[in-house]
């Protein structure tokens, strides 16, 4: 939408908009005022999370999936590697597919390319294992 562009018409008709926004602002702050009264203090951070839900506030991305038991992840990797065959995997691809973070699967590859028999690099951020 271009503003400079705007008639007169339309103007009036955000200005108008914007009031009415700004009156339903201040008649939510007074509900959350008198729910915090009746309720307690608790009450004003559960208005605040819904006020947060309500305006669409995004959640943060997961930090990835998290390997509980010593080795966890490389048995995934190694798994995943088995299933891609000849063709190998990038480290993109993987990361996305096991929803990890991509510089944990780089510092895995580089720690474990020497230790892991069959691990081969196959071109930059790409891996296959033989055998």
């Amino acid at each position: 939408m271009d503003i400079t562009k705007l008639t007169t018409k339309e103007f009036k008709r955000i200005m108008k908009l914007l009031r009415k926004k700004e009156t339903l602002e201040r008649k939510l702050g007074q509900l959350e005022r008198s729910v915090a009264k009746v309720v307690g203090a608790g009450a004003s951070a559960v208005a605040r999370g819904a006020n947060r839900i309500a305006r669409g506030r995004s959640s943060r991305r997961s930090t990835g999936k998290k390997f509980n038991r010593r080795g966890g992840l490389r048995k995934v990797i190694l798994e995943q590697l088995g299933r891609a065959g000849k063709t190998g995997v990038k480290i993109k691809d993987l990361a996305n597919k096991m929803n990890i973070q991509r510089q944990r699967l780089d510092t895995w590859f580089y720690q474990n390319l020497k230790k892991v028999s069959g691990l081969r690099k196959v071109g930059p951020g790409h891996y296959h294992l033989r055998g």
